[in-house]
């Protein structure tokens, strides 16, 4: 039944031609705003390509535990008349607030990059808790008002703003778990303990990204010189083909969404990726080339 519900939540949403309308117009203005801009280093920043882990949900903790307890104390005080948990409230309404803004943020930074139709549902699940977030603001700018003195003016908005944070935080685990928004593209990418033959030295030209078959995992082959580097041909991010990308020094670049990836080791260089891509060593047998995973 669960499973039913989810399904039927997320065709609606993307069957809504509105929703559609909202989510692809604000994803060209993210776009405009954050792509090929001087901003973009801000945005690999929020996308948490530092931390080596989207940002995002580290962040969305805050204010659902903050928010959390603060309906906790409002509950205690007006059952059983406890006054003095008003501040205590405020201060965690206000904690709540200020994470909330934080995770609106980078989960823009996230959403703009996705796909319909990731983008009806992230859009949703962003507006919801967009109307959490207000409404715990009211609750706190109206428990100020009142001296920090709980009273049902302030616990409804925070009470409605709960149970909508509640179904912001069910949708964005559909986005996750269903969808496959902001996970790791090669977490399940193992290549071969031994060495295998993927390519004959003819058949690979210097500079040129090549694509090739390691027993069922897509490797990238890269010649340089004298160099031959060999990593996972699939961008961790959105999934991008990194055989269409372009190398940019000693970096692979992502064609969708200019994630790099570094030749030698897969690791990120720049963002809006946070994993690495699968590593290969390589060796030449005759005329043939040879990969086999790299392990830690």
């Amino acid at each position: 039944m669960k499973r039913d519900v989810t399904e039927w939540m997320e065709k609606t949403l993307y069957g809504s031609s509105m929703i559609r309308g909202i989510a692809e117009a604000l994803q060209k203005i993210m776009n405009a705003l954050f792509l090929n801009s001087p901003l973009k280093p801000l945005k690999t920043i929020l996308n948490g390509t530092w931390l080596g882990h989207p940002l995002h949900p580290v962040i969305t903790d805050v204010p659902v535990g903050a928010w959390t307890v603060a309906i906790l104390f409002d509950l205690v005080a007006l059952i059983f008349g406890v006054a003095t948990l008003g501040l205590a409230s405020g201060i965690a309404i206000g904690l709540g607030v200020l994470a909330a803004l934080a995770a609106i943020v980078t989960g823009l930074m996230d959403w703009m990059d996705v796909d319909p139709p990731e983008l009806a549902v992230g859009v949703t699940h962003g507006l919801i808790n967009i109307i959490a977030t207000v409404l715990f603001a009211i609750s706190f700018l109206v428990l100020w008002s009142q001296n920090w003195t709980i009273g049902w003016a302030d616990f409804i908005p925070a009470l409605v703003g709960y149970l909508a944070v509640t179904v912001g935080a069910y949708i964005g685990g559909s986005l996750v778990f269903r969808q496959g928004v902001m996970i790791n593209r090669d977490a399940y990418q193992h290549g071969p303990d031994k060495f295998v033959p993927v390519l004959r030295t003819d058949e690979l030209p210097d500079n040129t990204p090549k694509r090739v078959d390691a027993k069922g995992r897509p490797v990238l082959l890269i010649r340089r010189g004298e160099d031959l580097y060999a990593i996972g041909a699939v961008c961790s991010h959105y999934g991008g083909p990194l055989e269409e990308g372009k190398l940019v020094d000693n970096q692979i670049e992502c064609p969708w969404h200019s994630s790099r990836f570094a030749l030698e080791n897969g690791r990120v260089k720049a963002g809006p990726a946070s994993a690495p891509v699968p590593q290969y060593e390589t060796r030449i047998n005759g005329r043939q080339i040879e990969v086999r995973e790299r392990k830690a």
